[in-house]
This record gives C-alpha cells, structure tokens and sequence, in this order.
C-alpha cells in the first residue's frame, strides 16, 4: 500500500487560519517533505476559484526528484487534444511522472462560475468523451478524426508523447453515472474515506462496471488522519482538535465545504453513525463540529492501529491511501516518519 499526499495552496486547515490564498514557499516546503519522506504521489487540487493545477504542478516537478504527481483536471475548459500535449509535457519533463485526476464537480454552482451550466450527468459524458481522446491521442500513430457529443477534432495529432505510452487516469465520483463511467475509464477509482463496509460495497461496484470492458482498476481511499506516538494521545489530539473548532466558532478554512445544505446534513449522518461500527478508529467528530461543510472523515490512532485499520481496507480492495491530518507540515511528516515505513 502506497501512500498519497495533499498539496494545498496555502498552510490552511480547519483548525489553522491562513494569510491569503497562494504561498508558494509553502507548497515548495511540503512538497519537499513529501519526496524525501517516500511518499508515492501528490494530489494538486482544482476548483472554479483555485490556482492552476497545471502551472503548480510543473514548477513541483521541478522541486522534487521520485515525487509523482495526480494532477486535478476538469474536462470542459481545455480541449482534450490539447490537455494530452500538457500532461505529455509534464509527463517527459518529470521523468513519467505525471497522472491525471479527472474531476467532474459535484457542485452545479460552482461550474457556473467557470461558465459552465452543463448538468452533472452531462458533465460526466463529457468527462467520459474526453478521457477518450485524452487516450487516444497519446497512443494514436495517425492523425485521427472523432465527431462525438462533446468534442469534434479533424486530424488530431501530436509530437508529444508520455514516458511510458500513456499516463495513468485517476477518477472519482459516487453517483450512479460516476461508478459507470469510472468502472470504464479509470485506471485508478478515487474515493473519499468511509466505513469499511460502504467502501467495500463501492468497490464491488466499480469492478462490476469496469468489468466488461475488461477492466481492473486500482483504488484509492482518502481520508484524513490523526496521527500520534500511541492511541491515547491521538484520541486526546483528535479531542483538542474539536475544541479548537468550536472555540473559533467553526471550521478556519474559507470555503470548506462544497455542495448543498443536503450533502452537508449526509456527511453529519454518516459522521454519526461511524460511531456505532466496527471501525474501531474511523471517527465523523470534525465532521459533526463542522456542521457538514467538512470533508473529514478520519482515522485516529498511533501507528499499530492505524497499519492494522489500513490492513483491513487493503483486504477489501484498497491499493492506496491519501492520508492528510489537521496540522499540514507536522501531519506530513509524523505519516512520512511513523506510518509509511511499516507499510512497505
């Protein structure tokens, strides 16, 4: 099991209030300590109000050495011909380490704001179509022609290939359209932390999809993590974080949460309900302290708990994790020295 981390553009948590909205000196800093600590793989975010995944992503190929990179990319704004030639770019300047995360939006509001008023179901055809081209014209030996319901191109061709033939497509997305197209085009499904059983579930229902198109994707879980030396004093760290919250009067991070009033009351449902299963170190509290707006399902403990719970989820079908904590840069490197040594 590999271990991914987060490169946020800015030092900014739900406990840690930040100065502006872009720190390169920051984003250098953790991505430094990720390629030294023997991380895999880094996620670069993107959103309609984000820096340039892209852009950061080729100045953190060129700060770090063994560093991978999954790159956020929203097919609509970029036509697919010309995001392989980018990502092919970064791809042979890197040294073949470059992957793509293609993210759909869940959030109908925040696309318009890039002046996008697809549906979300229209949103996932396109994201499908353009993974198709996105592959086609990295391996393509002809100029090629495609008339889809997306994207229309006439003699497509490119002078730049990645590394290895292709680079590894991540996708993410829970609806019933996000499984399908994700059973189909993904080469690693991506999905945020949940209880073993629901993400066991899940995972049997992205093998179904992938399955006939001959297909096996790899997994990736996030979530996020309360590391420390043993399980008492995380469970004591995950309380002081809490309290942290409440005494801020809720979460630090502008613009935490995305989605609807709706979203927000499941993931307080779901927070609530981690208490009762047999995850014994699955914990909703910022979840719950948040209100919802918080992406934060977590696991707290020391190192044997946690190397134990993660064995669990590799034994229902989890290949990789992407573990971030509350303190960015402490987290980082308490994972890197305690965690990712003992899981090989």
């Amino acid at each position: 099991m590999k271990v991914f981390g987060l490169l946020p553009y800015v030092d900014e948590s739900e406990i840690t209030r930040a100065t502006g909205s872009f720190d390169p000196a920051f984003i250098r800093t953790l991505a430094e300590c990720y390629d030294a600590l023997g991380y895999e793989r880094v996620l670069i975010a993107q959103s309609a109000s984000s820096p340039d995944s892209m852009t950061v992503a080729a100045s953190v190929m060129q700060w770090t050495d063994r560093l991978k990179l999954m790159i956020a990319h929203r097919p609509g704004f970029v036509a697919p011909t010309m995001a392989a030639r980018m990502l092919a770019t970064i791809d042979q300047l890197s040294g073949g380490r470059c992957g793509v995360h293609i993210i759909t939006a869940t959030n109908d509001a925040e696309t318009r704001g890039d002046g996008d008023f697809l549906t979300k179901d229209e949103r996932y055809a396109r994201s499908r179509e353009y993974v198709a081209l996105l592959r086609q014209s990295w391996t393509a030996t002809e100029p090629f022609d495609h008339a889809g319901d997306a994207y229309r191109v006439e003699g497509a061709r490119t002078m730049i290939r990645p590394v290895n033939g292709t680079i590894p497509i991540f996708w993410g997305g829970s609806s019933g359209l996000g499984v399908q197209y994700g059973g189909e085009c993904a080469d690693v499904y991506a999905f945020a932390g949940t209880t073993i059983e629901r993400s066991a579930a899940l995972i049997a229902q992205v093998r179904a999809a992938a399955a006939p198109f001959g297909r096996s994707p790899r997994f990736l879980m996030s979530i996020r993590v309360v590391i420390a030396p043993d399980d008492a004093a995380a469970w004591a760290r995950a309380g002081s974080i809490v309290a942290t919250i409440k005494a801020q009067g809720g979460p630090s991070k502008k613009g935490l949460g995305s989605g609807s009033d709706e979203s927000a009351a499941r993931r307080v449902a779901e927070a609530m309900a981690a208490r009762s299963t047999a995850d014994p170190c699955l914990w909703g509290g910022v979840i719950e302290a948040t209100g919802g707006t918080s992406h934060a399902m977590a696991l707290v403990g020391g190192p044997d708990q946690l190397v134990e719970t993660l064995a669990a989820y590799e034994s229902i079908g989890v290949d990789d994790v992407l573990l971030r904590g509350f303190d960015n840069l402490a987290d980082a490197q308490a994972v890197g020295e305690l965690l990712i040594p003992r899981l090989g």
